[in-house]
């Protein structure tokens, strides 16, 4: 089978997406701020109902890059609680002393744990396919069998899972003045007592949400939009869907 492995570990990049964005980051514009309509919570209480709310959103729009040891990811995808995601991932890995410079861009389209994945040339040759065989799947999506590697890249697109950092280290925080992201008043929070203490936006709202996980300049962000949106995932027609074992994927 091809191997993802040497590409990006991809089950370790969803949860360290959420360890580097949300512990990684920098310092914030500083002040005490406030948030009016949650007044009387505690920094740690604001968060946590933010993440709570995360977890609980019936949809969700992730949109950001994170870069993580010479691997760097963007996410454009959307994700439906109940049904799974749809959307884009872009990988660029730098030269290593083990392998070569990577990219690729690939659609993915995960509904009730199958995924389908559509891969540009450069992805599906990083895979150690041969070139010939591209133009068998070009304009196609291959639904990958649950033992492929390729399936992991659904974790990307999952909220609680990029949200699962804050389970662990989900006390501490304080607030770090407010600022505007899309347009939308939000408030700053970092955990001084974490070396490198992330910056965590969350909007100005009786119902806090995250708006931005924000990591040093080098390591990017992510922003979390159209809350419980009314979203349908749609599996790709039969036409244009290829089986991945044929490929061991």
């Amino acid at each position: 089978m091809p191997s993802l492995t040497r590409i990006v570990p991809v089950g370790a990049l969803a949860v360290a997406i959420a360890l580097t964005v949300a512990a990684c980051g920098s310092g914030g514009s500083g002040g005490s701020g406030g948030v009016s309509s949650l007044a009387g919570m505690t920094p740690d209480q604001i968060v946590q109902k933010a993440v709570n709310d995360l977890n609980a959103a019936t949809s969700l729009q992730i949109n950001g890059k994170v870069a993580s040891s010479g691997e760097n990811i963007a996410l454009d995808v959307t994700d439906v609680a109940a049904q799974g995601c749809q959307g884009t991932i872009g990988l660029d890995t730098t030269a290593s002393a083990t392998g070569s410079a990577m990219s690729g861009t690939a659609d993915i389209v995960e509904l009730h744990n199958i995924v389908y994945m559509k891969l540009d040339e450069s992805f599906f040759k990083n895979l150690g396919l041969p070139s010939s065989l591209f133009s068998s799947i070009t304009g196609k999506y291959i639904e990958v069998t649950s033992k492929s590697e390729l399936a992991s890249f659904a974790q990307l697109c999952d909220a609680s899972t990029l949200a699962s950092g804050f389970n662990k280290e989900d006390t501490g925080f304080v607030k770090d003045g407010t600022a505007t992201v899309d347009g939308q008043a939000v408030e700053a929070f970092k955990q001084p007592a974490h070396a490198g203490s992330g910056i965590v936006y969350i909007s100005e709202s009786s119902t806090p949400e995250i708006v931005r996980l924000q990591g040093p300049a080098s390591e990017g962000s992510i922003d979390f939009t159209n809350y419980n949106a009314a979203v349908t995932i749609t599996a790709p027609p039969a036409s244009e869907v290829i089986d991945g074992s044929k490929f061991g994927l």
